[in-house]
């Protein structure tokens, strides 16, 4: 939303925000959700109890058809394997191992060079990320792509802790869909269509938090999702005034990791599961926490790889995350450096029954907080960062 509709949206009076939030959210469920999205979620759930040769046989042909692509339809790998043809480089381009790091900076540069050459960017969906180290990233996704990730979602952030799309929702979330200085509730959006009361990150004062909580009960939400931090603070706060009236079926984190104390906290707010999830716009790696605790990656989401300088980690040492994407072949990244850090699981299976892959806690993802004067605890900044502007990489201060 650019700085001119974002100053009008925040003129309207509330109403018009929860109308404009519907409208928009109907484009959104247009996009996202489509005939084939119930037969991609029963298949995802399937496959959570394949064997794991199973498994590595769907992950390769998936993976061999999106190196192909990459190599012959994509112009920045096109580019770099027609040199190392020329430089008498004979390796196979449907092994991963041959295959070079991408980094950031690479994609940062020339993201346009990484969209297929059979597609058209204008009917495509296009994305701003600052990712998790404020630099700024254009992602583009086909339509098929959207779909597939929001029903691999669906199956794995809502199916596995017994919610759905159907089921109303809080989402804590990033958009500036309040005035900054609003000290006034309410501090959220209906978005009908998404079923979604879109809550704001940026008013979680103390004083401001019961008008949230007396939000959750008046819409009668059943399950919340969003930053920890986030959801941290309004928990302390309800636990602080004795709400016993708040109860969720589940609480799903996403961006930050899950502290034990934030766990403790949040659980005890809500009376319910704290279920910790992993992702990102680039669409390379996602994982979700299990009922024991356990981080099971998404076989359809990409190929990942734990990495100590050029070789892969060793039990129990952590490693850099690489992830090469299975969903978006359209615009494919190949062995991409997430910034991400984690180590494999233990082996062995997990007591859920599911046999996908683990990995242990992720590093890299807690955030510093800034500290307003009426104790906002603000933490997911990267709005800052959204603009096309010339940032290669930022850092906020506060004295």
């Amino acid at each position: 939303m650019n700085e001119t509709v974002l100053k009008l949206y925040h003129r309207m009076p509330p109403p018009m925000r929860s109308l404009a939030a519907s409208a928009r959210g109907w484009q959104l469920r247009r996009a996202r959700y489509g005939a084939a999205t119930q037969r991609i979620v029963s298949e995802a759930l399937a496959r959570d109890r394949w064997s794991e040769e199973r498994l590595r046989a769907y992950q390769q042909e998936r993976l061999a058809f999106v190196l192909n692509r990459a190599a012959t339809r994509v112009p920045f790998y096109r580019a770099q394997w027609e040199q190392r043809r020329r430089a008498g480089d004979r390796s196979a381009v449907d092994v991963l191992a041959n295959w070079p790091v991408l980094e950031k900076d690479e994609v940062r540069q020339e993201p346009e060079a990484f969209v297929a050459d059979d597609c058209n960017r204008n009917e495509m969906f296009q994305e701003h990320t600052s990712g998790t180290t404020a630099k700024p990233l254009n992602l583009w996704w086909s339509r098929d792509t959207l779909q597939t990730w929001y029903a691999l979602a669906e199956a794995r952030w809502r199916s596995w802790y017994g919610v759905s799309r159907d089921d109303r929702w809080a989402m804590l979330g990033g958009q500036l869909i309040t005035p900054a200085a609003s000290t006034q509730p309410p501090f959220w959006v209906w978005n009908a269509p998404l079923r979604q009361l879109y809550m704001s990150s940026y008013h979680l004062a103390p004083a401001l938090i019961p008008h949230y909580l007396d939000a959750l009960v008046r819409y009668r939400i059943r399950f919340m999702f969003g930053y920890t931090s986030s959801l941290h603070a309004i928990a302390r706060e309800a636990v602080r005034l004795g709400r016993t009236d708040v109860k969720m079926a589940v609480v799903i984190t996403n961006a930050e990791p899950v502290l034990d104390h934030q766990r403790e906290s949040i659980g005890a707010a809500f009376g319910c599961p704290v279920r910790e999830t992993y992702g990102m716009a680039e669409i390379v790696a996602a994982l979700s926490e299990c009922e024991y605790g356990q981080r099971h990656l998404w076989p359809e989401a990409g190929v990942v790889e734990l990495l100590d300088g050029d070789d892969e980690a060793a039990p129990g040492q952590a490693g850099d995350l690489v992830a090469t994407g299975l969903v978006n072949a359209d615009m494919p990244l190949i062995r991409y450096r997430t910034g991400d850090r984690s180590t494999r699981a233990t082996p062995g299976p997990c007591p859920c029954g599911r046999t996908l892959p683990r990995l242990a806690r992720i590093e890299g993802r807690i955030d510093d907080l800034v500290t307003t004067t009426d104790g906002r605890r603000i933490g997911r900044l990267d709005p800052v960062f959204k603009d096309d502007l010339p940032v290669r990489e930022a850092q906020i201060i506060q004295e």
